[in-house]
């Protein structure tokens, strides 16, 4: 992949995570039931885009790694 195309990608998941976890993208999720892991659905929410966000850096730092070490980009 691309370093352009992995930062574009990163920037996406970002913007869709901050729109996800605030107003009104919670809205829908904004409920103590049912219960995911012990967590609220709302709490259980944020930290899936949490934990998915570690994702998306590892793999940007991947893709960064391989093109500081002599890769092209």
């Amino acid at each position: 992949m691309r370093l352009k195309t992995a930062r574009t990608l990163t920037g996406l998941y970002f913007t869709a995570a901050l729109i996800s976890v605030t107003w009104p993208g919670l809205v829908p999720f904004a409920r103590i039931e049912p219960l995911v892991l012990g967590l609220p659905l709302s709490m259980a929410w944020i930290a899936a885009w949490i934990a998915g966000s570690v994702v998306v850096l590892f793999l940007l730092d991947r893709v960064e790694k391989r093109y500081r070490d002599g890769g092209t980009g």
